[in-house]
């Protein structure tokens, strides 16, 4: 089938007009004629590359119209080059020096005596001479010049001591003066209530000394607590502002020998606030005693001595509702 039968075909009853049916017409032709002018393109850059690569390699000269081809091999340098080069790798041997000839000189044998040639310096060592041994019979040797007795038998000098004590590293003759003795501090010992001979009598509990350390300490433990319930009024009304209506605080101090309250502080798991404030309120109870004059008598160890007593008590806050 034709081409201009197949585009009868395919625009039967379409517009011809519009152009596509006169591009259809024409396209195999201008088809045809690019790829001439590609193909010829093509042809034309490989013929022109081969045709300078054959130049390169051939010389053509004019003589006769003959062609020459020269091809470059390695051509043999003459000998009188190679020995050249023989000479020029030959490494260069330096001279040797001669050793000097020794001139001998005969020496006469003749006496001499040293003779050195002393360097200045800015402070010079005076040098002393050692002493003859007659003039160190009944002396101490030491590291200067002293005048005094004469030595008892004592070894090394030194300094000379008034106070009495031994002069020297060896001198075992000389008297010995009073010694400084120092006064033995006495530790007092901090104990529980658990290995207390007499329990710490709480201002009040005298009249308990007699049922014994467990009554002792429920008295001690009953009165610090009613104290601690006037004290504590100001943590009663910011828990209700907080909304606590519970907390717990176990406190735990030292009863010292001196009767006082020390070293107060919260152990752990007790409420922070409750913990602080009841700290505060046992050292406003300990300096109440002390201005009244009333003390806690300390606890007494087996031997009569008093000791430092380690005494916790629980603190606990609940409101009414």
């Amino acid at each position: 089938m034709s081409n201009k039968l197949f585009l009868d075909i395919v625009f039967e009853s379409r517009n011809k007009e519009y152009g596509a049916y006169q591009l259809r017409q024409i396209a195999n032709y201008d088809l045809m004629r690019s790829l001439f002018i590609g193909v010829g393109i093509v042809a034309l850059i490989t013929g022109g590359t081969l045709y300078a690569n054959y130049k390169s390699e051939t010389i053509v000269t004019s003589n006769n119209e003959r062609k020459v081809i020269v091809d470059v091999i390695d051509v043999e340098k003459p000998p009188i080059e190679k020995e050249k080069e023989k000479e020029i790798e030959k490494p260069v041997e330096p001279p040797v020096e001669k050793a000097p000839t020794e001139v001998k000189t005969i020496q006469a044998p003749t006496e001499q005596v040293e003779y050195i040639m002393p360097t200045p310096k800015e402070n010079p060592e005076v040098e002393k001479t050692i002493r003859p041994k007659e003039d160190l019979v009944d002396k101490d040797l030491g590291g200067f010049d002293r005048r005094g007795d004469k030595s008892p038998g004592q070894t090394g000098g030194g300094e000379v001591s008034d106070t009495g004590n031994k002069v020297g590293g060896q001198n075992t003759d000389a008297k010995e003066g009073p010694k400084e003795t120092k006064p033995v501090e006495k530790v007092t010992k901090t104990i529980t209530g658990k290995y207390a001979a007499v329990m710490a009598i709480y201002p009040g509990c005298e009249s308990e000394s007699k049922k014994g350390n467990e009554a002792l300490t429920r008295c001690m433990s009953d009165k610090i607590s009613k104290e601690l319930s006037y004290e504590l009024t100001d943590f009663a009304e910011s828990a209700a502002q907080n909304n606590v209506n519970s907390a717990v605080a176990k406190m735990q101090f030292i009863v010292n020998k001196d009767g006082e309250i020390s070293q107060i502080k919260p152990l752990d798991g007790s409420h922070q606030s409750l913990g602080k404030e009841a700290k505060i309120a046992l050292e406003r109870i300990n300096k109440q005693l002390i201005r009244r004059g009333k003390k806690i008598k300390p606890a007494l160890l087996q031997d009569g001595s008093e000791a430092n007593l380690i005494f916790s008590i629980p603190v606990k806050f609940q409101t009414g509702q």
